[in-house]
């Protein structure tokens, strides 16, 4: 038996299939929700807890066989994930046969229909269509975007994308220090949406930015990081001060700098740490404070950077 995610953050348990339904129409949109056996048993667990504003992780099951029929995600994209039994998943005139290595991806322009086995218990990524659509953007307004319906959970780009889910998962069932934290969340959020879109096929393509824009483009977002590397910066955000899409701009910085706008970002971020470490009194202040104040949460992956940048260990530059 699969152990049951995100216990603590239980929203319902319910043997009532229109307390079930009820329950899931409020979380996610409305839908119909029948045991498919005459003799069929609701055994329903929800669990959910948000990393941030645009992304949340849910736990499901429903004990007997169920179909669920929505319609259409329409305001956000669901990533369903089997961590036990199966589920047969229409998204469009597409089915996905959904199991521990294939996951099923809903769109909200798609109709959904579903099945869910016997003893199907799913691990949910729910993610608001209007951040997903901001990253995905060619030009300045967010755009429809469509995924594959069938992920393959057996590539490497899905792997790491589905270890990033896991860290949050962690991280939430732990206590969710990190995400408490607004500059975190955002962060781990526009990163985790920006995994899935380069993942997971979709209808969006890389467009290429005028070279003779480029230095101009990676200039401005560079000024705009280094005046506020402590404000929340969405790369969506970015794009828009740039006047270029999000993809162009991750893009440009490839190119020009070798990084992401969020990783240079994050270099910002750490070098003002450093600054703060050394005028600061190790008899008052630890490197834990320091780092937290910064949006770094994961002491261990702080260090590991900090030393990368500096080659010290951020407890050395303190001492001095």
């Amino acid at each position: 038996m699969t152990r049951t995610l995100l216990a603590e953050h239980r929203q319902i348990e319910t043997a009532d299939v229109d307390e079930a339904r009820r329950e899931v129409g409020e979380r996610f949109c409305a839908h119909r929700l029948e045991l498919t056996r005459r003799d069929g048993r609701l055994d329903m667990v929800h669990s959910s807890a948000s990393i941030g504003a645009d992304v949340s992780l849910n736990y499901l099951r429903y004990g007997d066989e169920v179909r669920i029929t929505p319609g259409t995600f329409d305001d956000f994209f669901l990533v369903q994930v089997p961590l036990r039994g199966t589920a047969r998943v229409r998204v469009g005139d597409q089915v996905v046969a959904s199991s521990r290595s294939r996951a099923s991806v809903g769109s909200p322009t798609e109709a959904v229909d579903m099945v869910w086995s016997d003893g199907c218990e799913q691990l949910l990524v729910y993610l608001r269509r209007r951040a997903v659509e901001e990253l995905g953007a060619d030009g300045d307004e967010p755009t429809p975007v469509v995924f594959t319906p069938a992920m393959d959970l057996e590539t490497p780009a899905t792997r790491a994308w589905l270890r990033l889910v896991h860290l949050a998962l962690d991280d939430i069932e732990a206590g969710g220090a990190l995400f408490r934290s607004p500059l975190a969340s955002t962060h781990f959020e526009q990163t985790l949406i920006a995994g899935l879109l380069s993942a997971q096929p979709n209808n969006r393509r890389p467009v290429a930015a005028p070279e003779t824009s480029c230095p101009r483009v990676v200039r401005t977002v560079v000024d705009l990081i280094e005046a506020e590397p402590e404000r929340a910066w969405r790369l969506a955000e970015l794009a828009r001060h740039a006047g270029v899409s999000a993809r162009t701009l991750q893009e440009a910085f490839q190119r020009e700098l070798g990084m992401t706008p969020l990783e240079r970002l994050r270099s910002a971020r750490i070098a003002r740490a450093r600054a703060d470490l050394l005028a600061a009194d190790p008899a008052t202040v630890s490197v834990t404070d320091v780092a937290a104040q910064w949006g770094f949460f994961h002491l261990g992956r702080f260090a590991q950077a900090y030393r990368a940048a500096y080659q010290e260990l951020p407890s050395q530059t303190l001492k001095r």
